[in-house]
């Protein structure tokens, strides 16, 4: 009986070791996201005091920055901008890419055939011209010049931005988002914008149809090989509609069937982004974008009907998704250091129904958002929570619901910082909240200690009560000092009230390892 009792003892004192190398175990899968909520939902909340709570070792920390710095080294990037008549403009973007010191490679395509451009258009800004090509084109491709363009790269992804808009605000966040999830389109765009990309997805599970909607011009990334694939698509579903081969962003997100991760984002106009006729003045431009967009979820749905029974290794259209992370809605932090995110839509876009006889108009400019739900969404916005004013707030217009969270993606990974959140919402559901760290975003651990949290009132107005939580991770248990993502979870089954986050603010950190 002794000897029972010792090895049950002995099995007991290994358990908290064993999760601990969870992750490292060859023949345990990795944690799908649905997992990983129920995980997060199984944790126990920070505020249940100075409990034993098994922390990140050494060697994780080491495995996971390690990682990023491979994550880094496989996918360089390669910036592309196209050129028309809007050199100023060009010279704008070109100078806040090298700025950036984030791509290998920025290729500039020239689809103006009357101007030869050269790097001598570019040398009155301090930088080294030397990671700068340039393509002068014969023709004017329109849109299936960028991904011509990302064909040439050396790089295996490609960040693309049009000569009119200025990505830099969220640049590094873009990046960072991208290499956490890269078999995903990443783009950023406005917040009306967004709720109108919601509404134009697609779901079928009978066929394998997950599909999205997203432009690219306002900053993307993507992998080569999906520029390569698309031009392919393009000679053969649109060799009897060369007219659309100039629409061509139409049909690339919706062609990867899988949703894109989009930033929700205040996008900004450059100053000289006025110069030159627009390619959406044309006469005809309305219309053939209309049977661009009917004629993009068609082709999808066909061959994903079609090819139902066949080998999947020869198929046209990917059946797979092979994403990393569910749908969020993400906002980067107006100095580009976080991004806030949610699982938390304005819409369940999965449980949408879609029927090609009927809904085949769903990603046209006849099915745009209006109401009072986009209205709320709109002055409700995660941007409210990063906006750096605690006098507004982001908010999802309902209790929450368990299993749903907010979380603060810090780019890569911290030690020693220090940062605060601001909220509204009650006392008594901020106490309900798990609060769970990652290096990676898959794999979590709860932080059940008060150690390195202080929590002061702090009324705006008599009539406004909110909270500001500073966490200072200098003080946070041991193992528990170093990570990248953070992230508040409702666990229970009944949680009282609603998100409200006003403001994020990072205050300071000890070990700084630049995105690169």
């Amino acid at each position: 009986m002794q000897g029972i009792s010792t090895i049950l003892l002995s099995c007991l004192l290994s358990l908290p070791f064993l999760v601990q190398l969870r992750p490292y175990f060859p023949n345990i899968k990795q944690m799908s996201q649905s997992m990983l909520e129920e995980s997060m939902n199984k944790n126990i909340g920070y505020n249940y005091g100075d409990q034993i709570n098994i922390g990140f070792s050494d060697f994780e920390l080491i495995q996971a920055k390690n990682r990023e710095v491979e994550l880094q080294q496989k996918y360089d990037l390669t910036a592309i901008v196209l050129h028309w008549k809007r050199s100023d403009s060009t010279k704008i973007v070109v100078d806040y890419l090298l700025h950036s010191n984030l791509f290998k490679e920025i290729i500039i395509w020239n689809n103006n055939p009357q101007i030869n451009l050269e790097k001598s258009l570019f040398q009155n800004y301090n930088h080294s011209l030397e990671s700068i090509r340039i393509i002068n084109s014969k023709e004017n491709l329109k849109d299936e010049a960028k991904y011509r363009a990302c064909v040439e790269a050396k790089t295996m992804a490609c960040f693309y931005v049009d000569d009119d808009w200025d990505a830099s605000s969220y640049l590094k966040s873009l990046v960072a988002d991208f290499r956490a999830d890269p078999y995903v389109l990443h783009s950023a765009t406005d917040p009306y914008t967004f709720y109108t990309n919601l509404m134009w997805t697609y779901f079928d599970s009978e066929i394998d149809l997950h599909s999205g909607f997203s432009w690219i011009g306002c900053g993307s990334i993507f992998l080569r090989e999906y520029a390569q694939r698309h031009l392919q698509y393009l000679q053969m579903h649109l060799k009897n509609n060369s007219n659309l081969m100039h629409f061509s962003d139409v049909f690339f997100s919706i062609w990867l069937n899988d949703i894109p991760s989009q930033f929700n984002m205040n996008i900004r106009h450059l100053p000289a982004s006025n110069a030159g006729v627009s390619f959406s003045s044309m006469s005809s431009f309305l219309n053939n974008q209309y049977q661009s967009s009917i004629l993009a979820i068609r082709i999808l749905e066909h061959n994903l009907r079609y090819n139902q029974s066949k080998d999947v290794n020869h198929l046209e259209f990917s059946r797979r998704q092979n994403r990393r992370f569910s749908n969020y809605i993400k906002s980067s932090g107006d100095k580009d250091e976080f991004i806030f995110f949610t699982n938390i839509l304005p819409m369940d876009i999965e449980r949408i129904p879609f029927s090609i006889s009927k809904d085949f108009e769903r990603g046209t400019r006849n099915n745009l958002p209006k109401g009072t739900n986009v209205s709320f969404f709109l002055s409700h916005t995660t941007l409210n929570a990063v906006d750096n004013d605690p006098k507004t707030c982001w908010r999802p217009g309902r209790n929450v619901h368990r299993g749903e969270f907010f979380a603060i993606d810090f780019l890569y990974i911290r030690t020693n910082l220090s940062f605060s959140i601001t909220v509204a919402h009650g006392q008594e559901l901020q106490n309900s909240l798990d609060l769970n760290l990652s290096f990676d975003g898959v794999w979590w651990i709860a932080y059940r200690s008060f150690n390195g949290i202080t929590i002061r009132n702090q009324n705006l107005t008599s009539n406004i009560q909110q909270y500001k939580i500073v966490f200072n991770a200098t003080e946070f248990n041991t193992g528990f000092h170093s990570f990248r993502y953070i992230a508040f979870n409702s666990s229970k089954l009944s949680p009282c009230g609603e998100f409200q986050v006003c403001d994020v603010q990072t205050m300071a950190h000890t070990t700084h390892t630049p995105l690169q």
